[in-house]
């Protein structure tokens, strides 16, 4: 059972949240000792016609977890939503997060202020470890090596090399018509 935020409890728990890549891995959910949450557009993600062959498996695995209890599926607030993206925008990652990669990170953030556990965040995406760890959410990537520096990004056109907002991401320039790039802004790594 997870307990509401009280000072005065000890984290007893620890709470992990599992993008759509650690689904598809097939990884054993029974290998954590924490609670799985996910959001209801991850599950819908694995449920995409274009892997549901191959993810028979990994759906019946999903299911058996969610009637254990051991999974749990919720969405985040629009509060933690909105965070998120106004974060995702100084970082310069903004458009490079799916509008399912915003809500893990929103949901990693309500999970951790709400409740007195860690969460860790499980996911492959550079992005989201990125905008994570502007959160100080801890974060894992699996069967891949994951960032090891936050970087702060700005949006450019790799023609005309003028500057961008973070929310143009992969528009096109109205200056030469080149789709617009992003790049570590004059080389900030932290």
């Amino acid at each position: 059972m997870i307990h509401p935020k009280n000072d005065n409890m000890k984290k007893e728990y620890q709470i992990s949240v599992f993008d759509t890549n650690i689904f598809l891995t097939g990884i054993d959910f029974n290998i954590f000792k924490s609670i799985i949450y996910t959001t209801p557009n991850v599950i819908e993600e694995v449920k995409a016609s274009k892997y549901m062959a191959k993810n028979r498996n990994i759906l019946n695995k999903i299911h058996a977890a969610i009637e254990s209890g051991k999974l749990r599926i919720k969405s985040p607030t629009m509060k933690f939503i909105q965070d998120v993206n106004k974060k995702s925008k100084i970082t310069g990652d903004l458009n490079a997060l799916s509008n399912v990669d915003k809500e893990l990170v929103a949901l990693s953030l309500e999970l951790s202020e709400n409740y007195d556990q860690r969460v860790k965040l499980y996911s492959n995406d550079y992005s989201i470890e990125n905008v994570c760890s502007e959160f100080n959410i801890p974060y894992t990537s699996l069967y891949k090596e994951g960032i090891d520096k936050k970087i702060i990004w700005e949006v450019f056109c790799p023609n005309c090399k003028t500057i961008h907002k973070a929310e143009d991401l992969n528009k096109i320039c109205e200056i030469c018509g080149l789709k617009l790039k992003r790049r570590p802004k004059n080389n900030i790594i932290y």
